[in-house]
This record gives structure tokens, C-alpha cells and sequence, in this order.
């Protein structure tokens, strides 16, 4: 949250929409974001197959007021989903870039 600008959420969840760990700095609901976060990381799986693209890595949502990206985190044991909710000030390159990074340290951990 201290490497992105304008971060208003994170969120680790399990791929079925449960809460691992938050932080937030607005008035974001964690328990909707996290089951939100597991569908749309199903949906993005199912869009990869389908499409015949591959396995899918993000989830990058662009508004007016803002950015979410859902980032997977693969691991033999579990499949997480990284969540981060920022204002409409955050740089994308930089946003997917710090992301990943903390998805691939998640993988590693």
C-alpha cells in the first residue's frame, strides 16, 4: 500500500471468497470485495479456457472514480486472490507491476 498511490483497499482472499488479510483506508466492505474477488477470478478462469488464451493471471478493472486489479497467487496448497482498490490518481504500470510482485512473494511465502 506504501509503493502505489491513492490505495483505498488490499485484500488477500481465498479463490472462494473468503478473507485472509485487509487493509483499508476507506469505507470498503471486505467481506463483499473478497466474494466478489473469488467470482471474478472464476469467471476470468472460465473466459481463459474458453477462449482458448490460457490460464489467467488478473482481473483489471478500470472506472471513473478509480481501479481494482485482482491478481491470482497460485500455490500447490492454495489459490489466493489479491485485491487492490485505489482512487482514480494510481498508475496503472504501477499498480500491475507492485501487484504481481506481491502475488509472486504470496506464491513464495
Amino acid at each position: 500500500m506504501k509503493q502505489i498511490k491513492d490505495v483505498k483497499a488490499c485484500l488477500v482472499s481465498t479463490e472462494d471468497g473468503f478473507e485472509v488479510a485487509a487493509s483499508v483506508r476507506n469505507d470498503t466492505d471486505i467481506a463483499r470485495l473478497s466474494a466478489m474477488a473469488g467470482s471474478m477470478a472464476a469467471l476470468a478462469a472460465i473466459a481463459g479456457e474458453e477462449t482458448r488464451i490460457g490460464q489467467t493471471h488478473n482481473v483489471v478493472i478500470q472506472a471513473g472514480g478509480g481501479h481494482i486489479v485482482m491478481v491470482q497467487a497460485r500455490r500447490n496448497d492454495l489459490s489466493l486472490v489479491l485485491s487492490i482498490v485505489t482512487g482514480q490518481d494510481a498508475v496503472m504500470g504501477q499498480l500491475l507491476y507492485f501487484s504481481r510482485q506481491t502475488a509472486r512473494a504470496l506464491e513464495r511465502a
